[in-house]
Parts: structure tokens; sequence; C-alpha cells
């Protein structure tokens, strides 16, 4: 569990910690993602998979619902190979909104 002192950007600090995985992206054409999370204030919280790697955004799941705890999901069509290192990253359209990142799940397709 980790707090996110997202602020208006990806939080690259505060991301650091939400965990990463190293996959071999060949062959692989979707990644199906999920995020635990307990949304907490009013503003749109984006959760980004992030190819660190590469720098490059694979796909991003949007929040503009209520507060609360919740699992968000997202299906991203990718068109990647060989070995990526990939890591969700977050931010709010409030500055002042910290969620909590409970954990994550990636299905490789």
């Amino acid at each position: 569990q980790s707090r996110v002192d997202e602020g208006r950007a990806h939080a690259e600090a505060a991301a650091r910690g939400l965990g990463c995985v190293l996959i071999d992206m060949t062959s692989v054409a979707t990644i199906d993602l999920r995020v635990m999370v307990n949304k907490i204030g009013t503003g749109t919280q984006d959760w980004q998979l992030w190819n660190e790697t590469d720098g490059t955004e694979v796909g991003v799941i949007s929040d503009a619902g209520a507060a609360g705890n919740k699992t968000l999901s997202g299906t991203f069509n990718v068109a990647l190979s060989g070995l990526k290192l990939l890591r969700v990253r977050a931010r709010s359209s409030v500055a002042a909104d910290d969620p909590v990142y409970y954990g994550g799940a990636i299905l490789l397709q």
C-alpha cells in the first residue's frame, strides 16, 4: 500500500515505489491492467502503465468517479517486442488529491 502524493503531473518520485515488472513483449498483442486504489478527492485521477525501457506510455486508466476503494481496469493494444520494464504512474487533475495505491496486475494476451 502506497500513498501517492501525485500532483498534476505523473509523479516521478512518488510513483517509483508502485512496483515494476520485466516482461518479454514478443508476440504480446494486448495488455489488460488492473489497479486497486482508494480514490481520495474529487479530481480525475489517471493511472498510467509506463514503458520505462523506451520512455513511452503503454496506456492510461482515467477515474473521474466518486471517492472510495475500487478496482479499475483497462485494455491496451501494444506493438512491442523484446524485454520491457513496465511500471504504474499516477496523476490527478487536483494537486491536493493523494490516492492510495494497493496494487496492480497485468494479463498479457
